[in-house]
């Protein structure tokens, strides 16, 4: 069994989420989404898939992967999107995207519905998170709960039943590609950078769970 990972462009790579499902014994199967010979037949022996990138969630391959979220969400598979993913499960869902403009290191606020999420365990009620935006959800598929909200993003965490998270920002980032982000929103510290890749980290180890 192993988890699908459809990276949607160069900055969705599986990154500190891949290695740390792979420490926790997960077999990690990355998709890359502009290689057709890389998109899976069926869903077959699949238990999880996770769709991430950066900027737009519009690609070629965008109707392929969104036929893939919904089977999943037929199976009971469990969904997570991150960054233009999350745009693409709403929209595969029957959500709707609008354009938007946020990059950089931006506020998350949880609501009392997040906070619940078992996904977010442990993560702080407000926090620093890295964010690479062109697109936000501007409506949720029917049934769809909010969880958290960005200045720039009302709908910046959500979830649809038990399976199905969105999030906007970047817990596959490390320092590295965290420091890179900060770049568009002004200068933050080395401290904060590595409080945010611990935050990723332990996202990432709700996630194999």
């Amino acid at each position: 069994m192993a988890i699908l990972y459809f990276e949607l462009a160069a900055d969705g790579a599986p990154g500190l989420l891949g290695r740390t499902l792979r420490e926790f014994g997960q077999q990690v199967r990355q998709v890359e989404a502009h290689k057709a010979e890389t998109m899976p037949l069926d869903l077959d022996e699949v238990h999880g898939i996770v769709v991430s990138g950066g900027g737009s969630s519009v690609g070629a391959s965008a109707a392929a992967i969104e036929a893939f979220v919904r089977e999943g969400c037929k199976r009971d598979i469990p969904v997570l999107g991150i960054g233009s993913g999350s745009r693409l499960l709403a929209r595969a869902l029957g959500g709707e995207v609008g354009a938007a403009s946020e990059r950089g290191i931006v506020s998350v606020k949880l609501n009392a519905v997040g906070r619940e999420e078992p996904l977010f365990a442990g993560q702080r009620w407000t926090s620093e998170q890295p964010v690479w935006n062109d697109e936000c959800v501007t409506k949720l598929p029917e049934g769809g709960r909010v969880f958290g909200s960005t200045p720039g993003a009302k709908f910046a965490a959500w979830g649809l039943g038990p399976w199905v998270v969105g999030i906007d920002w970047h817990p596959e980032w490390d320092a590295k590609e965290i420091a890179e982000a900060a770049k568009a929103s002004g200068p933050v510290a080395a401290p904060s950078i590595a409080a945010i890749e611990r935050l990723g980290r332990l996202f990432a180890e709700r996630v194999s769970l």
